[in-house]
């Protein structure tokens, strides 16, 4: 795969990792580059060459992405709330149809099993913590934890990281962090330590389970991907115009189906 569209589909990811609700690995999935990263990632000592190709341009174009539009983001999702969570949710609803092609089964068999860990996670999801700021040498323990949850949403397609740091009242210091990450070096590295350590461990057994157990490792990515929507769904104030929210949505699925990604 020629390093630019590579780079350009690791850019798309890096956008995805820091909007609230979207998932940055359901993008690679929809992308067709999700199970190869994990191969790569799986078997980079017996495939350097080939593993450094495919990851050092996608990373690239995840790191640049992440560095250049936190602020951007944060920025309109500040001002226009409205629009711009619309939008984003457009663009979700239209990665989903390329999954399509990565199931292998009849989603109507386990039906009552994904509603059930659906409707889990969507309980779950009603804790909140405090707003997190660092007030002592302990905070940085729970960085390099949001590090690990980092890599967790990098992993499984359709957990958004960012839906989890609003959970855990972290968010407002990850897309700082993320928009200013020499402000606080330290920190920066408590966060890498976390999520390259989390990475590479989680990388080989998702791997594994893909390969060994594929459907019910499917059944409960679907899952994660509707408690997703819902949860993305329920962050948009609608208290503004419906009809704006509904026209930026359908934009956001339109230019995606436009321009497929795979």
């Amino acid at each position: 795969m020629p390093y630019l569209i590579l780079f350009f589909k690791g850019f798309i990811i890096g956008i995805g990792k820091i909007i609230p609700g979207v998932s940055g690995s359901l993008l690679a999935v929809s992308m067709g580059i999700y199970e190869k990263s994990l191969y790569y990632l799986a078997n980079f000592r017996q495939k350097i060459k080939e593993s450094l190709n495919f990851l050092i341009p996608l990373g690239l174009g995840i790191f640049l992405a992440i560095l250049t539009f936190s602020k951007i983001i944060k920025f309109f999702i500040e001002r226009f709330p409205l629009i711009t969570l619309s939008f984003f949710l457009g663009l979700l609803i239209g990665t989903i149809p390329n999954l399509k092609n990565k199931i292998k089964f009849q989603i109507k068999d386990y039906l009552a099993i994904i509603l059930l860990i659906s409707i889990f996670l969507i309980l779950s999801s009603n804790i909140m913590l405090p707003v997190f700021e660092i007030s002592n040498n302990l905070s940085y323990l729970w960085i390099i934890f949001l590090g690990m949850i980092d890599a967790l949403s990098m992993i499984i397609p359709g957990l958004s990281g960012t839906a989890l740091y609003l959970m855990l009242g972290s968010y407002s210091f990850i897309l700082e962090l993320f928009s200013n990450p020499f402000n606080n070096i330290l920190a920066s590295c408590c966060f890498a330590i976390g999520f390259l350590v989390s990475f590479l461990l989680l990388a080989k057994l998702i791997n594994y389970l893909l390969n060994k157990h594929s459907h019910i490792t499917w059944v409960v990515i679907i899952s994660i991907i509707l408690f997703s929507l819902i949860e993305f769904i329920y962050q948009i104030p609608f208290n503004g115009s419906i009809i704006l929210a509904i026209f930026f949505i359908l934009l956001g699925i339109f230019l995606v189906l436009l321009t497929p990604l795979e």
